[in-house]
């Protein structure tokens, strides 16, 4: 009888050679690939990882706003009681649940945006306001040449040039590197 149980392990053996299936792990069957195979696999085991750690942040980052704003993180917004802890309660308590527990405000979520907003348009006044200082010296300036250009093209009657303006624009640049 063992010689039969032999020979019908020798022919399913000889059927998984000839026809190549056999039952193997998945481990197994990913590390028997090739290279780019593994890589894949691991890509995908670090993806997993980092979206663990990345939900685990967030969560981190929730409960500790909940409990910045006064709320039990893992009981939800309602912190609906169960009957039997509210039953339970003596008359003490009682009063005290009743009265609101003081919370802090509640920050504004745009608060940040609002205040870089109301910078940005500060500045942007500012500049508003140095562009037309700039525009009215620029004009003040222009008209004091047109003056001055006007002053010396002057000429006499016989074409000669007025030298009591020249002369006077002579006096100002002196005086004005004097000054300097």
């Amino acid at each position: 009888m063992s010689s039969k149980t032999n020979e019908d392990k020798n022919k399913a053996h000889n059927q998984v050679k000839r026809h190549g299936t056999s039952v193997i792990s998945l481990t197994k069957f990913a590390h028997s690939k090739s290279a780019g195979t593994k890589r894949a696999i691991e890509r995908y085991r670090q993806k997993k990882q980092s979206k663990f750690k990345r939900n685990a942040g967030l969560l981190r980052e929730y409960k500790k706003v909940m409990k910045s704003e006064g709320f039990e993180a893992g009981k939800g917004a309602s912190r609906k009681r169960n009957q039997e802890e509210y039953n339970s309660v003596s008359a003490d308590e009682k009063l005290q649940r009743d009265k609101p527990p003081r919370k802090k405000g509640k920050s504004d979520p745009f608060a940040k945006a609002r205040q870089k907003a109301q910078m940005v348009m500060e500045q942007k006044e500012k500049q508003k306001i140095e562009i037309q200082e700039r525009l009215k010296e620029k004009e003040a300036k222009e008209k004091q040449k047109r003056a001055k250009a006007k002053k010396l093209v002057q000429r006499t009657k016989k074409g000669q040039p007025v030298m009591k303006h020249i002369i006077g624009d002579m006096l100002e640049k002196i005086q004005s590197k004097l000054e300097t």
